[in-house]
């Protein structure tokens, strides 16, 4: 069975244009674990067109978070951004890359304030 992070991959290489990165170009390299175990990820943005590869190369932007971390924010409990302002993913390169592709990362989950169960 497929990890998140697995499916997340995949989709966006089936993804057809983004357009909110109609207007991005860049490269994104995750590396995604612990030492000795880690999954890397190559991700090329083209105006909006997504490559997606496990090339190990030198990408405008590298992300490096261990396996819970990012399989939080694929499924949308936990924001890419936060999660590099309370030190859990690093980034090095053009952070302005992180805060474009972390558009298609799942938005966060909605909850539903208790007084309004069972209300129709």
């Amino acid at each position: 069975m497929p990890t998140a992070t697995d499916q997340f991959f995949a989709d966006l290489a089936q993804r057809g244009e983004e357009p909110l990165l109609r207007r991005s170009s860049g490269s994104i390299r995750f590396d995604i674990g612990a030492k000795g175990e880690v999954q890397r990820w190559f991700v090329t943005i083209d105006h909006g067109t997504f490559a997606v590869s496990r090339r190990s190369q030198k990408a405008d932007c590298s992300i490096q978070t261990d396996t819970d971390v990012f399989e939080n924010i694929v499924t949308g409990k936990d924001n890419a951004f936060a999660a590099l302002l309370r030190g859990a993913l690093e980034a090095d390169g053009d952070p302005e890359l992180l805060l474009l592709f972390q558009r298609v990362f799942s938005g966060p989950l909605r909850s539903t304030h208790p007084s309004a169960v069972g209300r129709g």
